[in-house]
């Protein structure tokens, strides 16, 4: 199975879903935030819960949730479209950065995907977030 990425917006969408599944995305995103920064652009991580893990936290996901309390930020689509584009840019046109990547083409659509809902996100004036889900 395995985590998944996929971003979440206040207020829902109206006729748009996320249709990727995220996986990719979970998996290379240390690799996508390392890109980003090589190429001065906000990193992928940088729009979901960033909070830092209580030291002495021993329990599990479910128990950290708790332990950090509710997490209210939002952030803009427009900031989240320039990010997805770099990336998108960086993977399709510098061959050192899709080296970097497992399977650049695959992850290059679920950031298309990301792009659209984002694109209709800015058109329907809602914020956006990316959230894990097992």
């Amino acid at each position: 199975m395995g985590m998944s990425v996929f971003p979440v917006f206040n207020p829902e969408l109206t006729g748009v879903q996320f249709e990727a599944e995220g996986k990719l995305l979970f998996d290379q995103f240390e690799t996508l935030d390392a890109i980003a920064e090589a190429i001065d652009a906000p990193r992928f991580s940088s729009f979901g819960d960033d909070r830092p893990i209580p030291e002495d936290f021993d329990g599990d996901e479910d128990d950290l949730e708790e332990a950090l309390g509710p997490w209210d930020d939002w952030y803009s689509p427009v900031e989240g479209l320039k990010m997805v584009e770099a990336l998108i840019d960086a993977i399709t046109e510098e061959p050192e950065c899709a080296e970097q990547l497992d399977y650049p083409e695959e992850v290059v659509a679920e950031l298309a995907e990301m792009k659209r809902c984002l694109e209709a996100a800015v058109e329907q004036g809602a914020q956006f977030r990316l959230e894990l889900t097992p």
